[in-house]
């Protein structure tokens, strides 16, 4: 049998809502997605104030370092990588 490399394994990313007036969960996530490079595979599971994001096709730096990036946009504004809070 053969054992799958780390690199298939896909990133987790979880962000939390941190403002009231944050945009809901489901348009929050269309928009992260939206700011990711498109040969990502994501995949995501939505609750009201936590978004969890699966990545495919980046290391788990890149991944978090581009979330990151996308959440200091004006349109993601109240959303934070979860333990972290929003300037």
């Amino acid at each position: 049998m053969r054992q799958r490399l780390a690199v298939d394994d896909p990133v987790e990313v979880v962000v939390v809502r941190v403002a009231a007036h944050a945009a809901p969960a489901g348009t929050a996530v269309l928009r992260l997605l939206g700011m990711l490079p498109a040969h990502w595979e994501c995949a995501q599971r939505i609750g009201e104030d936590r978004i969890t994001v699966l990545v495919r096709g980046g290391g788990e730096h890149e991944v978090r370092k581009r979330c990151a990036e996308a959440l200091r946009g004006r349109t993601l504004e109240g959303w934070a990588l979860e333990g972290r809070q929003a300037p």
